[in-house]
């Protein structure tokens, strides 16, 4: 050791114990409340002169000697000890416990040992850099016995990790005497390896000694690249912190005993001067560290006071955050399941960043993960898709290390089930690093888990998903994907964020076809904290993430069959959450259910439940379908019970909707028939391919025999026959991809008694969802009744059709249509229920056609176009877009005569625009009692029509019609009163149906999605409308549809029970103008009382409902 080595050793040694000295006044005085003194520990110093600035060191709490010879300045153990700002951790962190990322210090633990898997994660990360850095892990006696410590060891063993384990030896944890009761220092004596790494042993008290062993320990690693392990025997001569009194447990002569011969300092000393230091420069040395060491003190004690902080993960840049910045799939090209997007997200990020690894149990090929999610990754990258141990803590440990350092993990755990055994690293260390430093320091790891139940074969440590346990943990981001588009985008946004993120994927859903991404998951991208929007619904929130999403689809589905819209929103990301999506949903339909496979205790779903009743502006009904507090049983039967259900959550959202719900039990099983059905290898399985068929109809087989092989995405494995019997059919072919479950044979077991099947999938049979009587008004949110609302009155109808009345025999034998198929007139009308149509010719247009509408509604009124204050006119097929329609018509209506001033407007709503402009005329009566609205619909589709495209020429026909709409002062001459109506739209780009403008093309149409959506979107408005005003869809007389197509029209009959206008067959679809030619027919004949109900569908898409009750 030269002089200045020497020197630098004393200054450490003496400045550490006087700053433990000051440090004890302090607390003695009430000015800080927490010390650790290490006084005794001074030998670790002797380590630093042989480190380079490439080493790292994760240090022990009594390692104060050892950062002051590493350069870490004095002030900043008294930052710490006040919890200052300019502390390392902003005054976060206890004290005693820091770190300095310049000096490669990295942040010192308050669990013990768990520093220790993080240090052997670091040297990974860097053992095969030139300058041959080492990592330094300093630990006390009692922390040896930990778990994590002994995984340490071992993964350092096990991969040559060149980490220095420097056990402190004081003999004491706390009060508890380690002599004889650890790995080394076992009842009949001392141990000499521990996993074949030899264990030396050092006299920590004569820092001379302990250099020399030091020096040659390091050179052997640097140049062998492998772990060491030194235990260096040393006093501890204070008690454990301020807190505690060693005199209660060690006695006077045992403490005594330490000072006099376990202080290293005063030998350490002897030894100086024996050396050819005098007195007088050691005495220099002691007054120049006083001096710094008070001055220090000064200088944290003025020092600036941290201010709180409400966040505890690294803040994210707006870009990442922003709803706009999402990039989802497309169904074009090929298709990627989850299982693949997953992949085909980890390999392009291996391929673009070199800092990027996997770190997991059965990763690597061949296996590629037991789901096959890594599968041809290691192959690809070598060295960089790694089997671990089996040891879920080192997993996640190491990956810190490797994150902290600058590498890019991405830890898997194969179960979410056994994400417990890492808890310590994911919730004390990954979660904590960015908080508890200040930011100095972030573990951007990635964990990947699979998790979830829904499939037979699971139960307890197989079938859990942990999410509200993780996302309780802050500075952790919680994902939990449904869609293999969104489990892409989620990882992209993990890579991005650079955050501690924990993504539990289902497993379940990896390899569902019907879940598939494009295979551009490089650009897909879910911003962090956004919901997913599956479906838009007005009556009902269903919030689902992971398996429940599909849950909650379906139960969506059933209840649009009772005319009940029910918005579907996937969280998808669980911690940061949606709220924004969650409250204006919430606020919309004022009723909410929230299904999640966590247990309900403290799950999310509460969570979401307090917020929304916290925030929303409406009152929420609410409720939650869990699994309750237990766990989740491998019997199938048992865990559909247990789980979240169909049948829970249909049953729930009926109770809520004020819905009578049934159920017709499923078809029981053909007598002496077995059906085989297809099975997976495991519980992701989704589909299986049919590779080789064993057995042909006909023939005879006995349970146990062999009748397919088939392939799975882990295997190819044999299916045997699970009855005796005479194969009667075989339903599948090699080749076939089959869904698990679907029938592949059909078995004649004759008489024979029938083994019982094991269930598979809930069997609650088919729903019957009927609408209770209402006896009071249904409150929905946002109707704010301060006042009654003015009375709103309907006039008769005028309207004018086309003159050509063009039949479909006129269509076929004509030539109208350029590419006709094998039909007859007959064939049209069972298709359409249309006969004829009426079309515009020579002479008629769009504004011609409504001004004559409108004059004849004038007459029959009684009015003068001078009573009129507002001109609204529904078109879809303007003349023009300036001037609007309505002027048009206006300026027709005058007919050369003096200019009338009143309001006009157009609204394009498409077939739906006759009630848009009644609400519009409705509300503006509200303001104006005394006024009167005039509404006109102006149609004249076929000029649009393509002669070549037979399902829209048949369709459409040409109408105007004109409706007057009275405020209160004078409703005593209208025909009916109008309620508000009910009005909705989605966004649709216009590839299932458009109407271009004039010249600019022809109309467009899917005619198979416009019948779904028309059917659901028209009841579901029929029964809002009605709801507003108390009543059932069966209170009404008489329901009037938009006349698209008589299928959609019967089979709004077939839903809804309660007649329904249909004259379809003479006029066509006539757009916003169909419904008003149905009320020209009725208008004469309807009774006082009579309640009509009137819906519409229309291009956008738009919809919506309103009820009209006869003056």
């Amino acid at each position: 050791m030269d002089r200045q080595h020497q020197l630098a050793l004393y200054r450490a040694m003496v400045s550490a114990r006087r700053v433990d000295q000051l440090e004890q006044e302090i607390t003695n005085r009430g000015e800080a409340f927490f010390t650790l003194f290490s006084g005794g520990h001074e030998a670790t110093a002797a380590l630093a002169p042989h480190l380079t600035e490439d080493d790292w060191l994760h240090c022990h709490y009594r390692d104060k000697a050892l950062l002051l010879a590493r350069g870490l300045p004095l002030r900043a153990f008294f930052d710490n000890l006040y919890c200052k700002n300019n502390s390392s951790s902003r005054g976060r962190q206890m004290y005693g416990f820091m770190s300095d990322p310049e000096l490669h210090l990295l942040s010192m633990a308050v669990p013990v040992a768990n520093n220790a898997l993080q240090a052997v994660g670091v040297a990974a990360a860097v053992r095969d850099q030139d300058t041959a850095p080492i990592v330094y892990c300093g630990v006390g006696d009692g922390t040896t016995q930990q778990g994590e410590f002994l995984e340490a060891c071992a993964e350092a063993v096990r991969s040559r990790l060149p980490v220095l384990f420097v056990v402190q030896n004081n003999r004491w944890a706390i009060s508890t005497r380690t002599e004889g009761r650890t790995f080394y220092s076992l009842p009949d004596g001392p141990a000499g390896t521990l996993f074949g790494m030899p264990i030396q042993f050092a006299d920590g008290r004569h820092m001379h000694r302990v250099y020399d062993q030091f020096a040659e320990i390091v050179a052997e690693m640097r140049c062998e690249r492998r772990p060491a392990l030194i235990v260096l025997d040393i006093e501890r001569l204070g008690s454990h912190t301020n807190a505690d009194d060693q005199s209660i447990y060690r006695s006077a002569d045992d403490i005594a005993q330490g000072h006099q011969t376990g202080d290293p300092i005063p030998i350490f000393e002897r030894w100086l001067l024996e050396n050819g230091w005098s007195e007088a420069e050691l005495a220099e040395v002691r007054k120049q560290a006083e001096i710094a060491v008070v001055e220090a003190d000064e200088e944290a004690v003025a020092g600036m006071e941290p201010e709180p902080t409400l966040e505890a993960k690294r803040p994210l840049k707006v870009e990442l955050t922003h709803p706009s910045r999402e990039r989802r799939g497309t169904g074009e090209g090929l298709q990627l399941i989850m299982r693949d997007a997953i992949k085909e997200v980890l390999r392009d990020h291996l391929r673009k960043d070199e800092r990027v690894l996997l770190l997991g149990e059965d990763i690597a090929d061949p296996k590629g993960d037991v789901f096959g999610v890594t599968r041809g990754l290691s192959t690809q990258f070598p060295g960089r898709v790694i089997n671990s141990a089996l040891t879920e803590s080192t997993i996640l440990g190491t990956a810190i290390g490797r994150a902290l350092v600058g590498q890019r993990p991405v830890a898997f755990i194969q179960f979410a089930d056994f994400l417990p055994q890492a808890y310590n690293q994911l919730v004390a260390e990954l979660a904590m690093l960015h908080w508890r430093t200040g930011g100095q320091w972030n573990a951007p790891v990635i964990v990947m888990a699979a998790c979830g139940g829904y499939r037979p074969g699971l139960g307890p440590y197989h079938a859990q998903t942990y999410e509200s346990v993780v996302a309780h943990t802050p500075g952790l981001d919680v994902f939990v994907p449904s869609t293999a588009c969104d489990a892409a985008g989620l990882l992209n946004a993990a890579f991005e964020s650079a955050r501690p993120t924990v993504i539990f994927y289902p497993k379940s859903m990896l390899n569902n076809p019907e879940l598939t991404t494009s295979a551009d998951v490089d650009r897909q991208f879910v911003p962090i904290g956004t919901a997913r929007k599956v479906r838009a619904g007005r009556d009902l929130t269903l919030i689902g993430w992971g398996n429940t999403v599909l849950l909650c689809g379906r139960v969506a589905a059933a209840l649009e069959l009772a005319g009940v819209e029910a918005e579907v929103l996937d969280l998808r990301c669980i911690s940061p959450w949606d709220q924004a999506a969650v409250l204006a949903s919430t606020e919309k339909t004022a009723r909410l259910i929230v299904v999640h496979e966590d247990n309900q205790t403290c799950g999310l779903g509460g969570e979401i439940m307090a917020t929304v009743a916290q925030r929303t502006r409406v009152p929420v009904a609410m409720r939650r379908v869990t699994r309750p507090d237990t766990h989740i049983p491998c019997n199938f039967a048992n865990q559909i019970e247990v789980m979240p259900s169909f049948q829970r959550v249909l049953t729930t959202a009926a109770e809520l909707l004020n819905l009578e719900i049934s159920w017709i039990p499923p078809q029981k099983a053909e007598e002496g028939v077995h059906i085989v059905q297809a099975i997976g290898s495991g519980p992701s399985d989704d589909t299986v391919t049919v590779v080789e068929l064993m057995v042909q109809a006909g023939q005879r087989v006995e349970r146990g025999d062999l009748l397919a092989s088939l392939e799975a995405t882990k295997s190819v494995f044999e299916l045997t026959s699970p009855a005796s019997g005479l194969i009667e059919k075989i339903l599948v072919a090699p080749g076939d991809v089959v869904d698990v479950g679907a029938p592949m044979m059909r078995i004649n077991t004759g008489q024979q008694a029938q083994r019982p099947k094991p269930i598979t999938q809930e069997q609650c049979g088919t729903p019957v969802l009927t609408r209770k009587t209402t006896t009071g008004t249904l409150h929905l949110p946002k109707q704010f009744k301060e006042r009654r609302p003015f009375d709103v009155g309907v006039s008769s109808v005028a309207t004018v059709t086309g003159s050509r009345v063009v039949t479909n025999s006129e269509l076929l034998d004509r030539g109208a249509i350029k590419h006709v198929p094998a039909m007859s007139a007959e064939d049209i009308i069972r298709r359409t229920g249309i006969e004829s149509r009426m079309w515009a010719q020579n002479g008629e247009n769009a504004v011609t056609m409504a001004a004559q509408a409108c004059w004849n509604v004038l007459d029959r009124e009684g009015l003068i176009l001078e009573d009129i204050d507002l001109v609204i006119c529904s078109t879809t097929s303007p003349t023009k877009s300036t001037p609007s329609m309505a002027c048009q018509v206006l300026n027709a209506l005058c007919r050369d005569k003096t200019e009338l001033m009143a309001q006009a407007y157009d609204i394009n709503a498409a077939c739906s625009g006759y009630l848009y402009a009644f609400q519009a005329g409705y509300d503006y009566l509200q303001s104006t009692p005394l006024g009167r609205v005039l509404v006109v619909t102006a149609e004249v589709l076929s000029p649009l029509l393509d002669p070549e495209d037979f399902d829209t020429t048949i369709l459409f026909g040409d109408a105007t019609s004109a409706t007057v709409l009275y405020g209160e002062a004078h409703c005593e001459r209208a025909k009916a009163r109008l309620h508000r109506p009910e009005l909705s739209a989605k966004g649709e780009d216009g590839s299932t149906l458009s109407v271009p403008l004039l010249h600019d093309g022809y109309i467009q149409m899917k005619g198979r999605r416009v019948f779904s959506e028309a059917v659901r979107l028209m009841v579901t408005s029929l029964n809002r409308a009605c709801d507003r005003e108390g009543l059932r869809v069966q209170d009404l007389n008489l329901v009037i549809p938009h006349q698209a197509n008589q299928r959609i029209i019967d089979a709004i009959q077939n839903r809804i029970g309660v007649r329904v206008y249909s004259n379809i067959r003479k006029y066509g679809n006539t757009s916003s103008s169909s419904i008003p030619l149905c009320l020209s027919d009725i208008f004469p004949t309807m009774q006082k009382g009579e309640r009509l109900g009137l819906c519409a569908f229309g291009g956008g898409f738009t919809f919506g409902a309103c009820i009209l009750q006869s003056s």
